[in-house]
């Protein structure tokens, strides 16, 4: 079996990946700042909860609750006129500090560093993400990441490899999340992308973006009847369940490059990762050339009380 080879630049950009995004927690990086109305009705500061907004349908002793994105949010509750069943809305008001400079773009590398955690994420500390016959789903999701960094750097693009704990509100143009699957029996093939609700207006253009990029570059098929509640509830895009996840305002989307429990999806993720990252990379170029900075954070954002469908908080 072919081992991942990380080559001398690869590690160069996740160094000083990793440097921008130990920065952004003191300085640099935008990141959410709190409201200076805290007066307005029905504000709830971040990390706050909103309280007990609804119940997962499917486990009705699950109640569902949520917390304010960093700096704060608006809860919107129905007044005495609305309909039976109105459940009001949560008002993300725009970050007070926007990214200003290069576009940027956050690269999640699925299952790295999940040691290193924090309280709120514990869940995660025991995934370690799919292995088979020797190929850790790690190494394919580090690798991969390695070189779209480096494709998009020549590109202009401000990148930050980003490990399991995102930055608190943490701001860019785009982040994605990258990912490998097993079936456990070799069968399926092909890959998947999701994105969360209750977020911003772009995240389908983002998704629409790279999918057909990589499908194209890849040639695998979309497997779109795999697409997993775990992919759709993904944690670092779960601004209302998470303090480490990423601004609302943050078009995200998760990508499960391929199977590697797949003779061939696998060959391709280990002998050709330049393919997979140019697909990834021409994606996410069309967004950024079709999406100003301006739009990401032209309108507030309002979303509903209660969840459009269920979350899960374990990682795909």
């Amino acid at each position: 079996m072919k081992k991942l080879l990380v080559g001398a630049i690869g590690l160069a950009a996740v160094a000083v990946a990793v440097v921008l995004v130990a920065n952004a927690v003191v300085s640099g990086l935008p990141i959410a700042k709190s409201l200076t109305e805290a007066t307005v009705p029905g504000y709830v500061p971040g990390g706050a909860p909103f309280g007990m907004i609804g119940t997962d349908p499917d486990d009705p002793d699950d109640p569902w609750s949520a917390e304010a994105p960093p700096g704060g949010a608006i809860l919107q509750t129905p007044g005495p006129t609305a309909s039976p069943g109105a459940v009001g809305t949560i008002r993300v008001p725009i970050p007070k500090v926007l990214p200003t400079g290069p576009r940027r773009v956050g690269i999640q590398v699925g299952h790295w560093k999940t040691d290193e955690a924090p309280s709120e994420l514990r869940s995660l500390v025991p995934q370690t993400g799919a292995a088979w016959e020797g190929v850790t789903e790690l190494d394919v999701n580090l690798d991969v990441a390695q070189r779209l960094a480096v494709i998009l750097n020549a590109k202009g693009i401000a990148v930050d490899i980003l490990p399991v704990t995102v930055p608190v509100g943490y701001i860019a143009d785009a982040v994605i999340a990258l990912h490998a699957d097993s079936d456990g029996v070799g069968e399926l093939s092909g890959f998947k992308m999701a994105h969360n609700a209750r977020r911003g207006p772009f995240e389908t253009a983002l998704l629409n973006d790279v999918k057909d990029a990589y499908a194209a570059a890849t040639h695998l098929d979309y497997d779109s009847g795999h697409v997993s509640r775990n992919m759709l509830g993904y944690y670092p895009y779960n601004w209302s369940r998470y303090q480490h996840a990423v601004s609302p305002y943050t078009p995200g989307v998760i990508i499960e490059m391929g199977y590697i429990s797949n003779d061939d999806d696998r060959a391709l993720m280990l002998d050709h990762p330049d393919v997979l990252a140019n697909g990834i990379a021409n994606g996410i170029m069309q967004f950024l050339s079709d999406t100003p900075r301006s739009k990401l954070f032209e309108h507030e954002i309002v979303v509903p009380a209660f969840p459009q469908r269920p979350t899960r908080t374990s990682v795909p």
